[in-house]
């Protein structure tokens, strides 16, 4: 299928060898541009190509309903317990937890965001609230956080004490060098097939 398939390019690998800078600190990486500047597609090529021996990776896509309660779920479900209130991937390992159309979900009669106040939390304290018992804290450990948000869909802006937190990537449409890489490649192998 055309939309799976990815071309790489300079770009890719420059965005590609970004996140890995990050990857040691746990820094996130956020992705801000318009449709069809590859946001997407650059973070999941990028977990395709990880080593699962030292990285689990998962998704999310946000929309106007993803609320906190979602969000944790999600989260829950990807990590184990360590020891005590210790949660995390397997121990040795990293996650990488994507969320695509981060400023999608809605904004509150408080002009909060409620998965975003639930990602700095996670950020800020390393710790989430057990929902049934709220005196029971998790500590969570080795999760880096990416995310990918259009300005011109959803809330036009990101909480500021949660977007500090990341490194700012601004995408651009393609050039028309980077373009022709990648017609040709999918042109040349899809000729290449009917010889």
């Amino acid at each position: 299928m055309y939309n799976n398939l990815v071309v790489p390019t300079a770009e890719t690998t420059r965005q590609k060898f970004l996140i890995n800078v990050h990857r040691p600190t746990r820094k996130g990486v956020l992705y801000v541009g318009n449709a069809g500047t590859g946001k997407t597609t650059i973070l999941k090529d990028y977990f395709i190509e990880v080593d699962p021996e030292i990285t689990n990776t998962a998704s999310i896509n946000f929309n106007s309903y993803t609320d906190s309660k979602v969000l944790q779920s999600v989260i829950e479900s990807k990590i184990d317990k360590r020891t005590g209130r210790l949660y995390g991937p397997p121990t040795g390992k990293i996650l990488i937890f994507f969320m695509d159309d981060l400023n999608m979900p809605q904004v509150d009669g408080y002009g909060t965001q409620s998965p975003i106040c639930l990602i700095r939390q996670i950020i800020d304290y390393q710790l989430i609230f057990d929902r049934d018992h709220l005196e029971e804290k998790k500590t969570l450990q080795d999760i880096m956080f990416t995310a990918c948000m259009n300005p011109k869909s959803g809330s036009f802006n990101v909480d500021l004490r949660m977007s500090r937190h990341f490194s700012l990537v601004a995408l651009g449409v393609p050039e028309r060098e980077i373009l022709k890489t990648i017609y040709q490649q999918i042109l040349s192998s899809h000729f290449h097939n009917f010889d």
